[in-house]
């Protein structure tokens, strides 16, 4: 089941997520509480076992990925993290919260949702994921200070 992020989850998120690391951005305590202060959705499901994390394009939030988007767009939601664990993988939980997460943008009137996945480190599981649920590839980025390079994802949702 959906429900919201409570504390009780807050070390799960934190241990999936530094297993997750190389694809996402680290986190403790204090910025996992920044995070999802900011955050326009924030939900698990099966007590934790998936969490997805996401941004309006007019969240109090700075980031390199968001500011990108910003640049691109004038209205979208954003799929900052999603972390499944490991345990859970291949049971849906990734696309129930997909579907729940593109609900409320369709309630908002938020013509698109969008998302980054890395191409290096690749991320080649996501990638697939993301095409075989209607994302478009809408560009890429690399980040030399950090190594890091994304290939950015729309979802176009008004056309349905």
């Amino acid at each position: 089941m959906i429900g919201d992020i409570e504390a009780h989850h807050h070390i799960k998120i934190l241990k999936m997520n530094e297993r997750f690391v190389h694809w996402l951005a680290p986190l403790n305590d204090k910025s996992l509480a920044i995070l999802l202060n900011k955050a326009t959705y924030k939900k698990q499901i099966n007590d934790g076992d998936g969490v997805l994390i996401g941004f309006s394009n007019n969240a109090d939030y700075d980031h390199k990925n968001l500011s990108w988007l910003r640049n691109k767009y004038k209205k979208f939601l954003y799929i900052d993290r999603v972390i499944i664990n490991p345990k859970a993988h291949g049971k849906g939980l990734a696309k129930k919260l997909y579907n729940d997460f593109e609900k409320k943008a369709l309630l908002m009137k938020i013509p698109r949702l969008v998302c980054e996945v890395n191409t290096n480190p690749n991320n080649e599981n996501s990638h697939k994921f993301h095409i075989k649920n209607s994302f478009k590839p809408i560009g890429d980025m690399d980040y030399e200070e950090s190594g890091i390079s994304v290939r950015y994802y729309e979802k176009y949702l008004l056309n349905k």
